[in-house]
């Protein structure tokens, strides 16, 4: 349990980790922290379980990302929840699949590989380096010890390397990339009139509502709604319950002082006499000893510079080496560039590359900001650590409590002295306040909640909230009266009868052009104009994408133009196609590559469905999950 707690509750820094070792499939789901104890299993995939909760919390993604692309509704073509819950279960049953064979086939990340991703991975770094103690201290507050989370990375990345291998098979063959790339550089012309009968003109008498309402009377009820009890626990509340002493605040500014410095600039100029072995010191140090003197006598560095150093780079310039900070040049030069004074030049500086005389022109930056300045910031960091801490143990109890306790809330938010909600009444598809999360109402018409009347597990809303609910009281569909729904129906038949009349009236024109009526001439009776879009590309966007598809699938014209029909937007379109275009000189390299990129999703995707069909797959049918 207290992994899963902790799978469920992070903050951002976790999202970053996550991310990372995360399989790259569009549906995974993560393991129930409360364990399959008796309820059977959704698939057996070689023997191992694929368990009803990893089935949910998976569906629960899936839908979740389907209400929110088509803003808050599913289509009907999508299907019931049956079909998609099927369709997510197969999901699944193709990555276990996938996964045991590369398990089986031994792929794997070496040691130099595993150790560079994570060293490369930004959560870990302090000022652009890797810091064994923030890593370790964030694979902690996510549950994880070093040797777990690299076995994870592993995994991760050996999937990843079959993924890659499997399509860098992909190519297409020279004739087939030029055909491709001139049918997509291909241009049409075409032109284009619409018709549109008017709402206006279309009359809907009492007795046709009333007709549509007995025969479809079912379509016309309110959906199934509900009220749920609920706990909601918020990293923002419990930081506000948090006092953090002023010593506190202090000993961090002064720990991480450098974070709140700004990057110090030092604009220096040099002359270099390069050793190029042992016996070349003792002379180089002589020359460079007597350019200073030189300098110290009066003569421009900047002249001396162009006339003895041997830095290629800037002697022309005078010795000019432009702005420099902390980290860029040799140990030896940068300790004594950084502690002259502006104006001042250094004494002989030893270098693997020689000898040099340095000059300090200019010091920018270094700024460090006050700790008044930055006070509230470091209270506040201070408060979400510790926050999540308690808000980690506070989860624990809590799923604790709901689950030892499954027929009630109340006793969990007693003892740990939390507050029970209840939401106002919401449908699978909206809600306000708890319930306008997607998350809340996915949960809470499930079958462990609507049927079974059991507490829910955590339910993320976001990086910093966490909810628990319960049903509260259900109310099923019920029957709408007429009235409430006759300007609906009205509206349908409305619809209905112009999408008719429309494709009645453009059919009919769409014979007499194609009989040899011209286009012109058919939208003089329409009393419409005749829309001439010129040639258009096959990805133009200022045309109606329907309109564009349409032309693009119509025969190629021989001496006369062609013309085809179709329905778009509730109007009805005659297109004309006169005369194709096909650029084959320039091949479209852009196209090339999303056709080979094309040709390697689905070989790999053949390659995962070939390897689910031949795993060894027990279902357990959905209604009795």
């Amino acid at each position: 349990m207290l992994q899963a707690i902790r799978d469920k509750v992070t903050g951002w820094i976790a999202y970053g980790i996550i991310f990372l070792i995360s399989i790259p499939f569009a549906l995974w789901g993560v393991n129930s922290y409360l364990g399959g104890g008796e309820v059977a299993p959704a698939a057996v995939v070689n023997g191992e379980e694929i368990t009803a909760r990893d089935l949910d919390q998976a569906y629960a993604n899936y839908r979740q990302r389907l209400v929110q692309l088509f803003g808050g509704a599913i289509p009907e073509s999508f299907g019931n929840e049956s079909m998609l819950r099927g369709q997510v279960r197969d999901q699944l049953i193709e990555e276990f699949a996938l996964r045991q064979y590369i398990q089986k086939q031994r792929y794997r990340i070496g040691d130099s590989e595993l150790n560079r991703t994570i060293r490369e991975m930004d959560v870990f770094q302090r000022d652009g380096q890797f810091d064994t103690a923030i890593y370790e201290a964030q694979l902690r507050s996510l549950g994880y010890s070093p040797l777990g989370f690299e076995q994870e990375l592993r995994t991760t990345g050996a999937m990843r390397q079959f993924e890659s291998g499997v399509r860098a098979t992909a190519f297409v063959l020279p004739d087939t990339g030029k055909r491709f790339s001139s049918l997509s550089n291909q241009t049409r012309k075409i032109r284009t009139v619409s018709f549109s009968a008017d709402a206006a003109d279309i009359e809907i008498d009492a007795d046709e509502i009333e007709q549509r309402y007995l025969a479809e009377v079912d379509r016309y009820r309110t959906p199934e709604q509900v009220k749920i009890d609920y706990i909601e626990i918020n990293l923002d509340d419990i930081k506000q319950s948090i006092e953090v002493k002023l010593d506190e605040t202090r000993a961090r500014y002064r720990d991480n002082l450098q974070a709140y410095s700004s990057p110090e600039f030092r604009e220096a100029s040099h002359i270099l006499i390069k050793v190029n072995s042992d016996e070349d010191s003792a002379p180089a140090l002589a020359r460079i000893t007597d350019i200073r003197q030189r300098i110290v006598n009066g003569e421009s560095f900047s002249d001396l510079a162009v006339e003895f150093s041997e830095d290629a780079g800037s002697a022309g310039d005078g010795g000019n080496l432009g702005e420099i900070e902390r980290g860029v040049m040799v140990q030896t030069f940068e300790a004594e560039l950084f502690a002259l004074e502006v104006d001042q030049m250094s004494e002989p500086v030893k270098t693997g590359f020689g000898w040099h005389i340095i000059k300090l022109h200019s010091v920018s930056g270094g700024e460090v900001k006050s700790f008044e300045a930055v006070q509230a910031e470091l209270e506040d960091e201070i408060k979400t650590e510790l926050a999540e801490g308690q808000i980690y143990d506070l989860i624990e109890n809590l799923a604790n409590l709901a689950y030892e306790q499954s027929d009630s809330l109340l006793p969990a938010a007693e003892q740990l002295d939390l507050k029970l909600d209840t939401s106002d009444w919401f449908s699978r598809i909206s809600g306000t306040g708890i319930a306008a999360e997607s998350q809340v109402r996915q949960a809470a018409f499930s079958g462990d909640i609507l049927r079974q009347g059991l507490n829910s597990e955590a339910i993320e809303l976001g990086s910093d909230r966490v909810v628990f609910i319960r049903l509260n009281e259900l109310k099923p569909p019920q029957q709408q009266p007429l009235e409430a729904v006759q300007a609906a129906i009205r509206d349908e038949l409305i619809k209905s009868r112009l999408s008719a009349q429309n494709r009645s009236t453009g059919a009919a024109g769409l014979a007499a052009v194609v009989a040899g009526q011209s286009l012109d001439d058919l939208a003089r009776e329409w009393s419409v104009a005749v829309d001439d879009h010129g040639f258009v590309e096959r990805q133009q966007s200022d045309i109606d994408a329907v309109i564009r598809s349409r032309a693009f699938k119509m025969p190629k014209p021989d001496e006369a133009a062609v013309y085809d029909g179709l329905l778009s937007g509730g109007r009805y379109v005659i297109v004309e196609l006169s005369e194709i275009r096909s650029d084959d000189a320039d091949v479209d390299q852009k196209a090339l590559d999303g056709l080979l990129e094309a040709q390697s999703n689905a070989e790999y995707q053949s390659v995962v469905k070939m390897l689910s069909e031949r795993a060894d797959v027990v279902r357990t049918p959905l209604e009795e999950l």
